[in-house]
């Protein structure tokens, strides 16, 4: 008896899943079933990390490198960089239809993609675009001063900070006056070629540039991507999208520590006419959408960082394709997979 019981409670679900998404399946028919799209919003935000780090004689560049523009402390700070918006088609569960063709009709097969979205009738599915999401960081080893210090045995042996630098200071002036000297041809041996030339001034540079900055600190600049995700059902005004806070990055929505940033989507009147409830109506076979022109912004309240349009399907009108159309002999139907437009009747 509870076997009975609970063979009948999955019936019941199963057959009110289906009702809601406006089709039934009867035992022993053939039925097609396809969905319409909907539009995700794949937003991506480049942010861009400033880590500012210390360098190990930062006491001692005012003494020996007769400068005061350093880093004392460790900071990091975040800014926004970039925002870019794409789009991905998923099935509308609230659009999904069976397709019982007719005796009369000519639609032989109809297509969809690997998500049940219609592509069309009569025709094949085209290759569909792979959405891949790439979270891009960069990464800086901290420099080792033990590793990049060429100092010889009176300044290892000391033992002592200050005499350590000294001895780094000392090294950068003998790489300046050296590529000082290569510059201006006053050395005994020239590099034989070009490529010679620029591999050895380019050793200098980078010799002289890890030394510097054991005295005046490091700028590590990173540029991180982070993906937010938007299925909007209704039209939005000025909803908090993220947060961005100078110190964290990206945080939650309800972390006032972050600068808010709204979004606004706004679609436009779609202006169809359907037909008068009075005339006769033809069995309908196929349905698509007629998408809404849809403005898409980003901002913080005071300026614009994203602006653009995009046709979303679930703010349009749904069309319906009458089954006369498709008692037409080689008949192809194209139906667009982003959008449910129709886009020919060949």
């Amino acid at each position: 008896m509870k076997k009975l019981l609970v063979i009948y409670i999955l019936i019941q679900s199963t057959f009110c899943v289906f009702s809601q998404n406006l089709f039934t399946l009867k035992q022993g028919e053939s039925s097609l079933i396809y969905s319409l799209p909907k539009t995700k919003f794949c937003i991506e935000v480049q942010t861009e990390k400033v880590t500012q780090k210390p360098g190990v004689f930062f006491k001692y560049s005012e003494r020996y490198l007769a400068t005061n523009k350093i880093i004392t402390e460790r900071k990091t700070t975040y800014r926004l960089k970039n925002i870019q918006v794409k789009t991905e088609a998923i099935p509308d569960l609230k659009r999904t239809y069976s397709f019982i063709p007719t005796k009369k009709s000519e639609a032989n097969h109809i297509s969809v993609n690997s998500k049940g979205i219609l592509c069309g009738v009569n025709m094949t599915t085209q290759p569909e675009a792979k959405l891949i999401n790439e979270i891009s960081v960069g990464y800086t080893e901290d420099s080792d001063p033990s590793t990049i210090l060429p100092l010889g045995e009176e300044f290892m042996m000391a033992g002592s900070e200050a005499k350590l630098a000294e001895g780094a200071a000392k090294q950068i002036y003998r790489i300046r006056e050296s590529r000082l000297g290569l510059l201006t041809a006053d050395v005994e041996k020239l590099p034989a070629d070009g490529a010679s030339f620029k591999s050895m001034l380019d050793g200098l540079n980078n010799m002289e540039k890890q030394l510097t900055e054991l005295f005046i600190g490091t700028t590590i600049t990173e540029t991180q991507t982070q993906l937010v995700h938007l299925t909007p059902d209704a039209p939005i005004e000025k909803e908090v999208l993220f947060r961005l806070s100078a110190l964290l990055g990206i945080v939650s929505t309800d972390d006032l520590s972050g600068k808010p940033f709204y979004i606004t989507i706004k679609p436009a009147t779609v202006n169809y006419v359907a037909a008068s409830p009075k005339a006769k109506h033809e069995p309908v076979e196929i349905y698509t959408i007629l998408p809404s022109a849809t403005q898409v912004s980003i901002g913080d309240g005071v300026n614009t960082f994203y602006n653009n349009q995009f046709y979303v399907p679930q703010f349009g009108e749904i069309i319906p394709l009458s089954q006369n159309l498709l008692t037409k002999t080689k008949v192809i139907i194209r139906v667009d997979q982003e959008t449910g437009r129709l886009l020919g009747v060949e």
